[in-house]
């Protein structure tokens, strides 16, 4: 069996068609419609029913589709894999990044990785902290952009920058003409947070814990998104904690909240790369590492 023979499989499977499954792969349809035969055949069962109108696969071609599937994803990633050790910017660098970072950071790291290498594609995704780590065991992404310290036997967490969290507040707040306030005067306020999946509630829980700052949440009231939390506040149901990397989107997409910084160095979180320990690009995060330390985004400070 080869991985043509999987190749054609999959493709009937796909278009339903054996006419433009071979315009797919670059055959006839006779030769691909033999060569099916013949591996039905060797396998002893049909992988399709075909008659006059449409073609579609049997009970038993249902399995061996999915396998084939499966065969034809491993087989690209040994391809990937070692295009990673013979030439690591042949293939797309995957970053994986958290979604209250992700819409405030993509286009700076973009950027970044350009003017480090031009000839080097990327792919991003957006996912929760936790996934992100899976993804990263699973090699479906190469780095992740987390929030850190990240203690992870199979990889190591970098620190880039520390960026502080702001208290978005109403605009007819108490707190909204302030352009700082104190860590203790967050003890009154009632805080929105995000739902389970967003490291950001993690942090802000954690934080307001080790500051000994007791907080209210709203009963039953949490956002999935940091806009939609904005949304929130601004028809009077509490405050939360933003990423200062977010005030100038979030507030053009909502002119009716204000960003108080926070007196206090404690409240913020720590930005870096989780990556695979013997990752054949470690010397191209490294190297990404070094030019945003060098240049961070506006609104943060770098860590060395």
């Amino acid at each position: 069996m080869k991985l043509r023979d999987l190749e054609y499989i999959t493709a009937i499977d796909r278009y339903l068609n054996f006419g433009r499954a071979a315009e797919a792969c670059n055959v006839s349809q006779p030769a691909l419609s033999a060569q099916v035969k013949k591996l039905e055949e060797r396998l002893g069962v049909e992988i399709f029913a075909r008659n006059n109108q449409k073609v579609i696969a049997t009970e038993a071609g249902h399995r061996i589709i999915e396998t084939a599937k499966d065969m034809l994803k491993s087989a690209r990633q040994i391809k990937d894999y070692a295009a990673e050790y013979r030439d690591p910017l042949s293939v797309p660098l995957k970053i994986g990044i958290f979604p209250t970072l992700a819409p405030f950071i993509v286009p700076y790291v973009a950027g970044t990785v350009k003017s480090l290498s031009r000839e080097m594609d990327m792919v991003f995704r957006e996912t929760p902290t936790r996934k992100l780590i899976s993804e990263l065991q699973n090699r479906r992404i190469d780095i992740a952009m987390v929030s850190g310290p990240v203690d992870h036997p199979s990889a190591n967490f970098t620190p880039v920058f520390r960026e502080s969290l702001l208290l978005a507040v109403s605009k007819n707040h108490r707190l909204a003409n302030r352009s700082r306030i104190d860590a203790s005067e967050i003890i009154s306020e009632e805080l929105i947070l995000l739902d389970e999946d967003h490291c950001l509630r993690e942090d802000t829980l954690r934080l307001c814990d080790d500051k000994n700052v007791g907080i209210d949440m709203p009963e039953d009231l949490a956002a999935t998104s940091l806009l939609t939390a904005t949304h929130y506040i601004t028809q009077g149901f509490g405050s939360t904690l933003l990423p200062a990397l977010s005030r100038d989107f979030l507030g053009a997409a909502n002119p009716d909240i204000r960003m108080v910084e926070i007196d206090d160095p404690g409240y913020g979180r720590t930005i870096g790369f989780l990556s695979r320990k013997g990752c054949p690009r470690e010397h191209i995060l490294m190297a990404l590492c070094d030019k945003i330390r060098s240049d961070p985004p506006s609104g943060v400070t770098a860590v060395m």
